[in-house]
């Protein structure tokens, strides 16, 4: 047994066939890293790795590495995540310092903003890895994780530079940053959107989430060896003008905002027109007009991160406002259904500041319409957010339609009533519960009004639902489409 620097593994082999963490996956001469995680522990599968021919075992745990196979050579590191994060870079020869690498992070905006610097820098040969798939080079893979495992970033990552791909958008979950799932890429750029109450299930406090958010600006970004780094940053967020402050003149640090002239780039105006909005930026002594089909100042935010990152990164005006103009948003965000005089949204909305700014987007926008909101929260994750989605529901919903979301391993009807804990019993707004989510989607279309707007929540482009371990097709999407169907 051999103690060594998490980053010095892949150099005491000469050479690799592949590595893993996975001990049913490794072949003859694999490295495999043996990884402490919530569920399972990858130091209980160490002989079951052995026995598949691993030539190299890593851990953290020194009992663990005590193995009888004198063959096999062991590792002992202080983080097997980072040793593992590293040896997944170097296994596919360092492919982020190739390429411009953008990680994208907050609870919510990640797809949205993502998605449309893909459209913006189109022209360009851009990727992206993010929460509804990989696209690059006309290649779609859809996904499983927001960030992939670090073996499969980093994988992704090679078969762009192969494929020419300049500039890659990378959406990075609090999850992936405390896993060490994008330890040692080298990002040149970062954008944070926006922090609220999410995920308290894995990182039990909000000062603990922001910690993770952190670290992609003050470590991975900080210690990149890219040169004119840039940290691009929402200053109507209380927690980014935390950021700010922590990060220093470490970084380049630009701020938007909607409302604060102060910020290097904010929206002087917004004037409407029929469907579309100009928006107009100032940024010093420049001011831009950019026109939208998108609505809701969220939008708008997603907007100004995705404008001020390329301006700041030299792409042209024209191109920009082009690309703004014709994009029509990501898929399963406020995406509105086509083809029918109902108006009816899909929104991955599933936190109450998500699910509030949806609402309030919609009776904005149509202020002459009722809004009636389906929703529900998921299973097995943080608890605490369940009433107060069902506050912001009666708050600002018009009726509300309370129904399952994915419920893995706990009871619908638990989780529904922990929704109703957040109502105060305004009599104003109609509820209704169907637990069924196939069931509660067609009611709601057959009994919703011209006079009214259907905004079905928290699924967004999912094609699943996850009820008792299994992963059962579904669509909120599809349903909709399905019951129109009917009905005409």
């Amino acid at each position: 047994m051999q103690r060594i620097y998490n980053n010095q593994v892949f150099s005491k082999f000469k050479k690799i066939r592949n590595i893993t963490n996975n001990s049913k996956t490794v072949k003859r001469g694999d490295i495999f890293f043996a990884i402490s995680g919530d569920i399972d522990n990858g130091n209980l599968y160490i002989n079951e790795a052995i026995l598949n021919g691993a030539g190299g075992i890593v851990s953290e745990n020194k009992e663990s590495l005590r193995v009888s196979d004198k063959n096999v050579q062991t590792f002992l590191v202080k983080n097997s995540r980072n040793s593992y994060a590293h040896a997944c870079v170097e296994f596919f020869s360092r492919p982020s310092s190739d390429l411009q690498v953008c990680g994208i992070t907050g609870t919510n905006g990640k797809t949205s903003v993502a998605h449309l610097l893909k459209e913006i820098w189109k022209k360009q040969n851009s990727g992206l890895i993010g929460t509804i798939e990989t696209n690059f080079a006309g290649k779609k893979i859809p996904s499983s994780l927001t960030t992939p495992d670090s073996y499969q970033l980093n994988k992704f990552l090679k078969e762009m530079t192969r494929k020419k791909v300049k500039r890659v958008f990378i959406e990075v979950s609090s999850h992936a940053l405390d896993m060490s799932r994008v330890d040692y890429i080298q990002f040149d750029s970062c954008i944070f959107t926006n922090l609220t109450r999410d995920h308290l299930d894995f990182h039990k406090t909000m000062g603990s989430y922001f910690g993770a958010k952190a670290k992609l600006f003050l470590q991975n970004l900080c210690k990149s060896s890219k040169k004119n780094k840039l940290a691009v940053i929402n200053l109507d967020d209380k927690w980014g003008t935390k950021l700010i402050k922590l990060i220093g003149k470490k970084v380049n640090v630009v701020t938007y905002s909607l409302k604060d002239r102060k910020a290097d780039f904010y929206i002087e105006d917004i004037y409407k027109e029929d469907q579309k909005s100009n928006l107009f930026i100032k940024s010093g002594n420049k001011e831009y007009k950019i026109e939208t089909f998108l609505f809701g100042e969220h939008n708008f935010q997603n907007i100004l991160a995705s404008f001020s990152y390329s301006i700041m990164k030299g792409l042209d005006i024209e191109e920009i406002q082009k690309r703004i103009k014709n994009y029509k948003g990501a898929p399963g965000r406020l995406q509105r259904i086509r083809n029918t005089e109902l108006e009816i949204f899909i929104d991955y909305a599933h936190t109450p500041d998500a699910l509030k700014k949806s609402i309030i987007s919609l009776k904005k926008h149509f202020p002459d319409k009722n809004i009636i909101v389906l929703f529900g929260c998921g299973g097995n994750r943080d608890i605490g957010k369940r009433e107060k989605m069902g506050a912001v529901a009666e708050k600002f919903a018009d009726k509300i339609v309370v129904t399952s979301d994915n419920p893995r391993f706990e009871s619908p009807k638990v989780i529904i009533n922990h929704i109703y804990e957040g109502f105060k019993g305004d009599k104003r707004k109609p509820k209704k519960t169907i637990v069924n989510r196939k069931e509660a989607i067609s009611w709601s279309i057959r009994n919703m009004k011209r006079s009214e707007v259907l905004l079905i929540a928290g699924k967004g482009h999912e094609a699943y639902q996850a009820i008792n371990g299994t992963n059962f097709k579904f669509s909120d999407y599809n349903e909709v489409k399905k019951c129109l169907k009917i009905i005409n």
